[in-house]
């Protein structure tokens, strides 16, 4: 035996590498606790103590990484829920938000909750910027909180150079006139677009189209998105994040994401590995030629769409993994309070919205279901839900499977008896409690009144009923920072300070089994990745502090350090805590709430009935919503032409 203590990483294969760190935590109920775990090549062989290493050392090369000693480690963090396509395009901007946003390098962009503080950061980031031939292009705008900064504002500020202020839904943008004239619009191509007002430069759901169909092929080229993908990858990092979903791959070209995940993610030192799940409405569609999305309501051929998916799974590699898992849809987004609601419904009375009709959801599960594939739904409202478990009891009786792991994504508001059914039917749920901290305040007072808004994911009532709650970001809805998460689900804590529905609470284990062992079994990897365990991938999540020392209250301020992924250290230059660390920003709590502000009721079709209310072509709602933006977006580019279009855009 040869034995060695060194910090370095390079080994010949076989050595057996053994990590020491203050403590361990397995998140393993057999073995919780440990002070050192065994590593060959990418997998753990051995986890407890020094002395317990001792039958592996013998006859072996042996390197004592003493490195970690006085660190936490924990099973590397999973998001299961993200979307690198968008955090490609976004991350680039200049991000200028009403919240503090992790930003690459660690460092944390202010957040601007002032018209005159957004006016402050604005010329600063301008300023930095000194080649006005160059897009400025800046996300997070906000008029309710930022004021009014429309085409002739931009012009005083930026007469020379194009600019553009991305809305923090995504489904909005205001442009200078420079900007405006480099993309070629003219008043003459736009006039009468119901959705476009171009005296103010103001670009606004598929009048936002017009403005896209230009801008996206510069978004798209290899220095923007790539550098937007490892900005991305550099932010899951920070967060301690070794594994994340990509719960929407497809949704708008999949040779080119694949291709830049190839060239971004799958790299000697990117210590990240990406699970895609295939979006089966975008798959199903391109299989057959159809260019266009399509409404709600319009079933996609999704047998066709079955066999180009069986396709694209074999094409994974050491770092982008493809797992047999589908993505569909129930209905509207969270953010612009378009989940459909049982009674009572909404208080202003207004009514949500399908992303996929209940016939076209019950359809696309019947044929993924008996295909033996896992299957992930985006579900919002208790009303929504009700169509998703619908679907599913129909699948059980026609053809029962056991350890299915359907599962529902959001969970924005549903009941306990909901919560019960979804036990019954085998069902799990990977649940955003970032909406806790950002809507709760907010919806007591518009749309849902005190006790539902209090009580909207209802993570406690999950686990109470045996399921697997696992927490995600839905990236860019939150911040890829598990701890955050896991602090928001464990002590429901309103941006006022308010700690809303306790009895929702996840206790500190559960919640940090939300970020790991559970997160892991909702993308059917928890036999690989989510607990430090003989013979799983070594991939841990190094901590400065140990959350349990510090308890819920402060798991928003532990710090990560770094992440071994697949036996490779990889630390951060400082360690990092979350973006609400310490001084988190509030609101106060008799600030009013404002509603994202509709689009002008000539264009709306709410008012339209029907069986089925579709989220309109025409005005989908600011929503905010990856899932629901993204789709969107995917609709546009199948489109013939929309990335190079010249032609004036289609009247709606």
């Amino acid at each position: 035996m040869n034995t060695t203590t060194s910090a370095q990483n390079a080994s010949r294969p076989g050595t057996l590498r053994i990590f020491t760190a203050r403590r361990i935590h397995t998140m393993d109920e057999s073995l919780p606790l440990a002070t050192a775990v065994g590593v060959i090549d990418d997998r753990i062989v051995a986890v407890g103590d020094m002395a317990s290493m001792t039958p592996w050392r013998e006859g072996r090369d042996v390197v004592v990484d003493e490195r970690l000693k006085d660190k936490i480690l924990l099973p590397g963090f999973i998001d299961n829920h993200v979307h690198p396509f968008l955090g490609g395009l976004m991350t680039p901007t200049e991000i200028i938000a009403p919240e503090a946003w992790r930003m690459e390098g660690g460092r944390i962009a202010p957040a601007a909750n002032s018209p005159e503080r957004y006016r402050e950061l604005l010329a600063e980031r301008l300023a930095a910027r000194t080649d006005k031939t160059e897009w400025f292009i800046s996300f997070g705008y906000q008029p309710s909180e930022h004021g009014r900064w429309t085409r002739a504002e931009l012009d005083v500020l930026c007469p020379d150079r194009p600019v553009v202020l991305w809305h923090r839904s995504f489904h909005e943008s205001y442009l200078n006139s420079v900007a405006i004239d480099k993309l070629g619009i003219t008043e003459a191509l736009v006039s009468g677009h119901p959705q476009i007002d171009f005296a103010s430069g103001h670009f606004f759901e598929t009048g936002n189209k017009v403005m896209m169909a230009r801008l996206l092929p510069y978004l798209l080229r290899p220095d923007w998105y790539h550098r937007g993908l490892n900005i991305t990858a550099g932010l899951m990092h920070q967060g301690g994040i070794t594994t994340a979903g990509d719960m929407l791959f497809g949704s708008a070209d999949p040779e080119f994401e694949l291709t830049a995940l190839a060239a971004c993610i799958e790299q000697p030192q990117r210590p990240l590995r990406i699970v895609n799940i295939l979006e089966a409405r975008g798959f199903s569609n391109r299989a057959v030629g159809r260019k266009v999305m399509g409404p709600p309501d319009e079933c996609p051929p999704f047998a066709e769409g079955l066999k180009s998916i069986e396709v694209m799974r074999t094409r994974g590699s050491r770092r982008v993994v493809f797992s047999k898992a589908i993505k569909l849809y129930a209905d509207g987004a969270m953010f612009s309070q378009l989940m459909q609601m049982n009674p009572p419904g909404y208080i202003d009375g207004h009514h949500g919205e399908w992303l996929m009709a209940p016939p076209v959801l019950a359809k696309g599960v019947e044929v993924f279901w008996d295909a033996g594939y896992q299957i992930h739904v985006h579900v919002n409202g208790d009303a929504g839900m009700d169509s998703v478990l619908a679907a599913l009891a129909s699948a059980q009786e026609r053809k029962p499977r056991f350890d299915h792991r359907f599962m529902m994504h959001h969970v924005g508001f549903h009941t306990n008896a909901q919560s019960l059914r979804m036990a019954a039917l085998g069902a799990h749920a990977s649940v955003n409690p970032y909406f806790i901290h950002a809507l709760a305040d907010g919806y007591a007072k518009l749309g849902l009144g005190q006790e539902r808004a209090d009580q909207i994911v209802r993570a406690g009532s999950l686990a109470r009923n045996g399921l697997r709650v696992s927490l995600h970001s839905d990236f860019m809805m939150a911040p890829m920072e598990p701890l955050m998460l896991a602090w928001c689900a464990a002590t429901r804590t309103t941006k006022s300070g308010r700690k809303v529905a306790p009895a929702e609470r996840l206790t500190l284990e559960q919640a940090l089994r939300g970020i790991t062992i559970d997160a892991a079994f909702g993308l059917n990897m928890d036999h690989e990745i989510g607990s430090i365990v003989a013979g799983k991938k070594a991939d841990f999540t190094i901590l400065e502090d140990d959350p349990f020392d510090l308890g819920v209250e402060r798991l928003k301020d532990v710090r990560v350090a770094g992440t071994v992924f697949e036996g490779e250290v990889h630390l951060l230059p400082a360690p990092l805590a979350s973006t609400l660390a310490n001084d988190a920003e509030s609101v106060p709590a008799g600030l009013p709430f404002q509603m994202p502000a509709r689009a002008p009721s000539h264009t709306s079709l709410r008012a339209r009935r029907g069986r089925y209310r579709p989220a309109p072509n025409s005005c989908c709602g600011p929503d905010g919503d990856p899932c629901v933006f993204l789709r969107q977006l995917s609709g546009w580019m199948q489109e013939p032409g929309f990335l190079h279009s010249t032609e004036p855009p289609r009247r709606h």
